[in-house]
C-alpha cells in the first residue's frame, strides 16, 4: 500500500497563472485558453450529438472540455519527464538502436525537440471532432462515399468515434489562419490529433516510418476531399516530416505523450458521460468474486443522471474499471527510466474491470516498442492474498499473451 499522492491537477486550475508548474508555464495558458474558445462549438455540438444518441455515445467517457484540459495537463507533465531521459539518453532501449540504423523504415525514438505549446493545442483539439457531420474512413483509409459519389458524413455513433481523431485534425488544419502570427506548428498539431488513435490513423508502431506515410496518405485523402466541397482550401505539409526524420522522431515522441495523457483519467466516482451526464457506479451491486469482467459487471448498477441505468455490458465494465483508476502520472524513477504510475482506490473491487483498464494504458505504451517505460500500480488500501493472487494471474496473462511487446507491471507487493 502507498499513500495517495497530494497534488492537484492543474486542469482544476485553468487559466489561474500564479499556479502553474514546471509542467505547465504561465505563457501556455495564453494557448490553452485561445484553444479552448475556438472549439466551444464544437465540444458543445458533441455533446449535443451525445445526447441525441442514447444508444452509443450517451454513455461514452466523457471527451468534452473537462477531459481535453486533463490531457494538456497529464501529457506536458509526460514530455517533462520523457524530456529529462533525452537528456540522460536513458529513453530508448539500448538494444533497438542498432537495429533501428540497420533498417531503413525505423526511427529512432525520442529524439528531437517538443514545442510545448503545440502540445497543448494539440491536446485541447484532440477531441474536437467528436460530433456529427465528419468524414469516414473505410477499412482501406479512402473516404467513404455517398450514393452520389460525395463525401459521406458521420450521424452515426460509432462512425464518428472511430474517426473523430481523423476530423479534429481536419478542424485543426481549417483553424490554420488562426494560429500564424504564434509558435504553434499546425501540421505537427493536426498529426497529433489524428495519431492519438491507433486505429484511424494506423501508426500503431510510433518508430516505424512506413505506419506514418500510411496515416500521412489517409490525411491527403480527407485533405482532397474536403478542398472539393468547400472554397476555401486547407493543406497538410508531410513532407517536412518525411524529409526530417529527427523532425518525425520528435513527432513520434509528442505522439506518444498525447495518448498516454489521453488515457491518463483520474475518473475517481462520479466521472461524466460524453452526453454531460454524471455516471455513478452503485458498487455494492458489483461482483467481485467473479472469475471475469464481464461476469463482474453482469448485474451491475451503472446509473447515468442524463439518460438513465447504462445498458450496455461492456460500458459497465469500462465505468466499473475507469471509476477505480483515480490518479495518473508519469514520472522518472532514480535510475533514469520513466515510470507510469496509477492508483487504484480498491484494490480488492472489480479486479478484472479494474485490470483492463490498466492493460488500456499498457496498449498505448506498446505503440512505443523502443521506449523503456514501466508500469507501477498502487492501491489507496491493503489488497487481500486473495486479490494479490488474481492480479498476479492477470499480469502473467497478459505477459504470455503479448510476450516481449509486455509492459512491465509492478505491485506493491513484488518487493
Amino acid at each position: 500500500m502507498k499513500n495517495l499522492r497530494v497534488l492537484i491537477p492543474l486542469y482544476l486550475l485553468t487559466f489561474v497563472s500564479p499556479c502553474a508548474s514546471e509542467g505547465f508555464p504561465n505563457y501556455l495558458y495564453y494557448f490553452q485558453k485561445k484553444a479552448l474558445e475556438i472549439n466551444s462549438d464544437d465540444y458543445s455540438d458533441g455533446k449535443k450529438t451525445a445526447i441525441k444518441d442514447k444508444e452509443y455515445l450517451g454513455d461514452f467517457t466523457n471527451h468534452t472540455e473537462e477531459h481535453v484540459l486533463m490531457v494538456a495537463d497529464k501529457t506536458l507533465e509526460i514530455m517533462d519527464s520523457f524530456e529529462k531521459v533525452i537528456k540522460k539518453g536513458t529513453f530508448q532501449k539500448p538494444d533497438t538502436f542498432s537495429i533501428n540504423n540497420q533498417d531503413s523504415n525505423r526511427l529512432n525514438f525520442g529524439v528531437g525537440n517538443i514545442n510545448k505549446a503545440t502540445m497543448v493545442v494539440a491536446s485541447i483539439y484532440h477531441d474536437a471532432g467528436m460530433k456529427s457531420g465528419g468524414y469516414i474512413l473505410d477499412k482501406e483509409g479512402k473516404v467513404v462515399l455517398d450514393d452520389n459519389g460525395k463525401p459521406k458524413k458521420a450521424t452515426d455513433g460509432n462512425d464518428i468515434r472511430k474517426n473523430h481523431a481523423l476530423n479534429s485534425a481536419i478542424i485543426l488544419l481549417v483553424d490554420r489562419e488562426l494560429w500564424k502570427d504564434s509558435e504553434i506548428d499546425v501540421d505537427t498539431a493536426s498529426l497529433l490529433c489524428f495519431a492519438h488513435s491507433k486505429s484511424t490513423s494506423g501508426v500503431r508502431d510510433l518508430s516505424r516510418k512506413s505506419d506514418w506515410s500510411n496515416g500521412f496518405d489517409k490525411l491527403d485523402r480527407v485533405v482532397k476531399a474536403y478542398n472539393a466541397e468547400h472554397e476555401k482550401k486547407i493543406y497538410f505539409n508531410r513532407e517536412k516530416f518525411e524529409n526530417d526524420e529527427e523532425l518525425l522522431s520528435a513527432l513520434s515522441t509528442s505522439a506518444l505523450a498525447i495518448r498516454l495523457g489521453d488515457v491518463s483519467r483520474d475518473s475517481g466516482r462520479h466521472a461524466r458521460a460524453q452526453n454531460g451526464g454524471e455516471i455513478v457506479v452503485y458498487r455494492s451491486t458489483v461482483n467481485s468474486l467473479a472469475n471475469d469482467a464481464p461476469g463482474e459487471a453482469m448485474n451491475a448498477r451503472v446509473y447515468n443522471y442524463r439518460t438513465g441505468f447504462v445498458k450496455g455490458l461492456f460500458s459497465r465494465q469500462v465505468h466499473v474499471g475507469e471509476q477505480n483508476n483515480i490518479l495518473n502520472h508519469t514520472l522518472v524513477d532514480e535510475s533514469g527510466k520513466v515510470y507510469h504510475e496509477m492508483t487504484i482506490e480498491d484494490g480488492n473491487y472489480a479486479p478484472y474491470c479494474t485490470f483492463q483498464n490498466v492493460i488500456e494504458h499498457c496498449g498505448e505504451i506498446e505503440s512505443a516498442p523502443d521506449a523503456d517505460i514501466y508500469i507501477n500500480i498502487q492501491f489507496n488500501n491493503d489488497v487481500t492474498s486473495h486479490y494479490q493472487k488474481v492480479y498476479n494471474q492477470m499480469r502473467q496473462a497478459y505477459y504470455d499473451q503479448k510476450g516481449e511487446k509486455a509492459i512491465k507491471i509492478n505491485f506493491y507487493w513484488d518487493k
